[in-house]
């Protein structure tokens, strides 16, 4: 069984509706849907924005469904002017960029680095492929900020100069993985490019078309 945490059920309706055999399940605040896609049996759980909901959502899956990796999915940020919306990354490390004990700690105390697992990449890169998306391998970069500010971009660049996307959940699933000892990869659709002035589609339509093209990267995942 494949896990996948999103933070928002605009991320994964496309998904959900191709699945056979579906359910749904409410846990505290966490709703798990199940089902087969292809000859793949999923559990999706619906998170809730930020690292909290995340690392709840991902436990309680951990703790439920035993599944055998985690994949978090859903949209960010793109930080790279050669990006565009609609790309996807994928993640070489998660980064959890807003974790600071450098008072205690010195530099080292800045961020708490996974990463991900090299056959996942790999399949998630063979399956974006098969489908023409764009993507990028890189850093993904969780925070518990909509990266709204000039400071607050020049900050994260300083300190992780080779992320790619920048999102409020991955990191806390990829912490998450580590402690169950499982692999896990992060899949984020770039909603917008921080770097760029116009970003052109407006958000609502843009979380439409985004989970069509997740849902057809998974269904190509599933059959890899």
């Amino acid at each position: 069984m494949i896990g996948l945490i999103a933070a928002m059920p605009q991320e994964i309706n496309a998904l959900t509706a191709n699945m056979t055999n579906g359910s749904t399940r409410q846990v505290a605040d966490v709703e798990f849907r199940t089902g087969k896609l292809g000859q793949e049996e999923l559990v999706i759980a619906l998170s809730g924005v930020g690292k909290v909901h995340a690392a709840i959502a991902a436990t309680l899956m951990c703790q439920i469904y035993q599944p055998e990796c985690l994949i978090s999915i859903g949209v960010a940020g793109g930080l790279r002017d050669e990006q565009e919306v609609g790309d996807l990354v994928i993640s070489d490390k998660a980064v959890q960029a807003d974790f600071d004990t450098s008072f205690i700690d010195g530099p080292e105390g800045i961020g708490k680095v996974f990463k991900a697992d090299e056959k996942l990449i790999a399949r998630a890169e063979e399956a974006a492929q098969k489908n023409g998306i764009p993507f990028r391998i890189g850093t993904v970069a969780t925070q518990d900020l909509f990266m709204a500010a000039d400071e607050d971009y020049a900050k994260l660049m300083k300190h992780f100069p080779n992320s790619a996307c920048s999102e409020m959940e991955g990191g806390a699933v990829a912490q998450v993985a580590q402690a169950f000892n499982l692999p896990f990869v992060i899949l984020r659709t770039l909603s917008d490019v921080v770097v760029h002035e116009d970003n052109p589609v407006e958000f609502s339509t843009f979380t439409i078309a985004s989970s069509k093209k997740a849902a057809a990267l998974l269904k190509t995942f599933c059959e890899l």
